[in-house]
């Protein structure tokens, strides 16, 4: 869309990591891995819109900084999540 940014140079081979990374970060909260994999499914079928998507992530992985800048990478950098919001949610 115009006047969003360009997105990054970013792999199947990175989001595949990123994937990797959410499910090592919650593997004794397989619960909150499925729950990201449900947005994921559901942007990709079309249920739910980008804003709608990023909206999701952001709540479910309130207070890991190091999941939403990971998810960030996929973003164009209009649409990142703040760090702000990573701040006041610790």
């Amino acid at each position: 869309m115009a006047g969003e940014g360009k997105t990054r140079n970013t792999t199947r081979d990175d989001a595949y990591a990123y994937l990797r990374t959410v499910k090592d970060k919650f593997e004794n909260d397989r619960e909150k891995y499925d729950d990201f994999l449900a947005i994921m499914n559901n942007f990709n079928a079309g249920r739910i819109d980008r804003n709608g998507c990023i909206e999701e992530v952001k709540e479910l992985f309130k207070g890991h900084r190091d999941l939403i800048s990971g998810f960030n990478v996929f973003l164009p950098g209009s649409l990142e999540i703040a760090d702000w919001y990573n701040l006041e949610c610790r």
